[in-house]
């Protein structure tokens, strides 16, 4: 269940009731619907281009056979008229006997070479025709012998196909004929059109719901706990096995959370434990009174470690949230734009620590190789990469030998890359423990740690750190003993 809370001004009321009721509305949608839709919409588009390109097609193949048709006709009586050698009122005559058994759909027209039409079947009177010398299909008769041409009428949406030949006397024989355009066709042809759209939307209907509850059938058989194991469509394989990864790395997560919080409470068990002993035998005054202080003292350090551990939990929770957003860090209050000098956070470190290595009889130093006289500096938080360069040194201390070295380096180069080298001659870490080292509470040597009072949690705040700034870390053996760590930052 989800529980929203509503602000004064967003108390219920008839307008925030249907306000919500639109949200609701949209927060969901049906799949089954959307395959519905998308296959109705899909089908009429199909039915429509289907029908134009019919219509189309059917015009085409009309216009052609028309053509033809009179194409034809023309051919026939230009060799007949030839052949009969037919003139004058005979050609006149013979035309209009033709033209009555034809009919009306042929229009039969005879023009002189100079243009004057003689005969014309749908003319009564062909002096009140104007002339023809013009018309391109006679002009292009009296040239080539022979032409075809067609006009179109916006205002009867009708072409008009003409052929003409030249006849043996010059004179021009021209057959013409109307039919419908394409659009004309089309709108003739709109009835059927609907009928076969109103069709395919029906049918479109009663598919596309059956499609869809196939669909949504295969989708409720989908085990999220077991996506690969189940029985659904290979075209879902890519999303199944996506589901699949992102479930194992929620267990993944899970399970290290558990662990996590199992540690936290253990490693602060411990000196919760300590100090409540101390304190309640002081309470009880039973403690004597030469062992107060010294009781005292251990209740101060086993709180100070527990605060010590407090702040590493803290900072690297804070790291864990910068690494969910990979841009930017602006959302939790940290400036990741600084220009950071590795060389005052180097010499800043050494000189806060000296005195914690002198009391670990380790031998600190620090050391910086510029490239040129650029200074070494980096892109990002400072007060981050100060808690960076402070647990690494800590580290090389607290699991150094008594008289050891630790030495913190700084590497400019030329590309404006760097690298933050932590050299030790401490105890080492064995090969198949490098990558471990940087998990939460791991330690090499459980019993020294215990003694040192290391928390396990400082190489897992340098790795956090080093990764929301981009830089990569390697961990490598010292000869003849020790740990160097590594941490190299890309070129700004």
């Amino acid at each position: 269940m989800v529980v929203t809370a509503v602000s004064d001004e967003e108390k219920p009321s008839p307008e925030n009731g249907k306000r919500t009721k639109r949200l609701r509305l949209f927060a969901h949608h049906s799949l089954a619907h959307n395959a519905a839709a998308a296959i109705m919409v899909a089908t009429t588009a199909v039915a429509l281009v289907c029908v134009a390109a019919f219509a189309a097609a059917s015009y085409a193949v009309l216009d052609s056979r028309a053509s033809d048709g009179i194409a034809d006709e023309s051919h026939r009586f230009a060799s007949y008229i030839d052949e009969a050698k037919l003139d004058g009122d005979d050609l006149v005559d013979f035309l209009d006997e033709q033209a009555t058994l034809m009919g009306g759909d042929m229009r039969i027209t005879l023009i002189s070479n100079d243009g004057t039409v003689l005969f014309d079947n749908d003319v009564a009177d062909v002096s009140m025709l104007e002339s023809h010398a013009g018309r391109p299909e006679f002009v292009q008769a009296e040239i080539d012998g022979e032409s075809s041409a067609g006009r179109y009428s916006e205002t009867l949406q009708e072409v008009t196909l003409y052929h003409s030949v030249r006849l043996y006397n010059d004179d021009v024989l021209r057959f013409a004929t109307t039919q419908s355009s394409v659009w004309g066709m089309m709108l003739h042809m709109l009835g059927p059109c609907a009928v076969v759209v109103v069709l395919a939307l029906v049918s479109a209907a009663v598919g596309s719901r059956f499609l869809a509850q196939v669909i949504s059938a295969d989708l409720m058989r989908i085990d999220l706990d077991r996506p690969l194991e189940s029985d659904a469509p290979v075209e879902l394989s890519p999303l199944l096995t996506r589901l699949d990864a992102q479930r194992k790395r929620l267990e993944a997560q899970a399970s290290e959370r558990r662990q996590y919080t199992a540690n936290v409470s253990h490693e602060l068990k411990t000196p919760l434990t300590v100090i409540s002993g101390y304190a309640e035998i002081i309470a009880a005054g039973i403690a004597k009174d030469e062992d107060v202080k010294s009781f005292a003292h251990t209740i101060h350090s086993e709180s100070q470690r527990m605060r010590s551990m407090v702040d590493d939990i803290i900072s690297l929770s804070k790291l864990d949230d910068m690494g969910k957003d990979s841009t930017s860090g602006d959302d939790l209050g940290v400036d990741m734009n600084q220009v950071v000098s590795l060389e005052s956070l180097a010499n800043d470190v050494c000189g806060r620590l000296r005195p914690y290595a002198e009391d670990h009889a380790v031998s600190l130093s620090c050391e910086i190789e510029r490239s040129g006289n650029e200074p070494v500096v980096v892109r990002g938080n400072a007060q981050i990469l100060g808690e960076m360069v402070r647990n690494l040194a800590e580290n090389a201390i607290r699991y150094n030998v008594e008289g050891g070295r630790a030495h913190v380096a700084i590497i400019g180069a030329a590309d404006g890359s760097a690298v933050v080298r932590m050299s030790d001659t401490g105890i080492g870490i064995p090969p198949e423990l490098r990558e471990r080292v940087f998990e939460r509470f791991f330690r090499v040597d459980e019993s020294r740690s215990k003694e040192t009072g290391g928390s396990g949690l400082g190489l897992a705040i340098v790795k956090h750190a080093a990764q929301v700034h981009g830089a990569k870390i390697s961990v490598m053996g010292n000869e003849p003993q020790g740990t160097i760590i590594e941490v190299h930052f890309p070129a700004k």
